[in-house]
């Protein structure tokens, strides 16, 4: 096959795919273009974190509430058989959940310790209303016992170590504490007189987690 002619049969060969790969790529644009006009998508916006609050204070058996009050409890020129009984409210306004717990937070002793001798029995529940020293208020039914026949010198120490820990809900709660102490004998009349003019001070505190 002479060259001229094989130069014309690749012409005529470009001149009939041409007009066929033209219309392929105007199909694909086309196709194209239509796809593109098609779209949807679906967001989620000003995602924030913040951090909840705890807030406890207590009323001292008083009628005023504050983050630290004194000398709720105890007694003067007690001997062995003495006993007491006083109320306080704690009050959560916290924005968060916890649980709250009740430890000794602070103990100064004599020796020999007074401390042992002192023996609580605390109860904790919810009440209706704010309860005052006089135990006026404080639940009947549904109450925990935080400690029974305790000594002072060994009530628990850290919210760890706390027992009778009650879950509280956010918002406004009160947990009313009754707290009764009893000043027991050694069971000796040396041992009792050995006592005697001996003092010891301890703190509470109330803490949710």
């Amino acid at each position: 096959m002479s060259q001229p002619v094989a130069i014309e049969r690749k012409r005529h060969l470009i001149r009939i795919i041409a007009p066929a790969i033209g219309l392929l790529a105007a199909g694909l644009l086309v196709w194209q273009g239509s796809y593109a006009a098609f779209s949807a998508t679906t967001v989620d916006t000003g995602n924030a974190w913040a951090a909840g609050s705890l807030v406890l204070v207590n009323n001292g058996g008083t009628a005023t509430y504050s983050a630290a009050t004194t000398a709720t409890f105890g007694g003067t020129n007690l001997k062995p058989g003495a006993t007491g009984t006083t109320c306080l409210t704690v009050k959560s306004t916290g924005s968060a959940a916890g649980t709250l717990a009740m430890y000794r937070s602070a103990l100064a002793d004599s020796t020999p310790s007074l401390g042992a001798q002192i023996q609580l029995t605390v109860t904790e529940g919810v009440p209706a209303t704010d309860v005052q020293s006089n135990c006026t208020g404080f639940p009947t039914a549904g109450v925990t016992t935080v400690a029974t026949n305790q000594p002072l010198s060994t009530f628990p120490s850290s919210f760890g170590a706390a027992t009778g820990t009650t879950a509280v809900a956010a918002g406004t709660v009160l947990e009313a504490y009754k707290v009764v102490w009893t000043f027991v004998t050694t069971g000796t009349n040396p041992g009792d007189t050995a006592l005697m003019g001996k003092s010891v001070t301890a703190g509470f505190t109330w803490e949710v987690q």
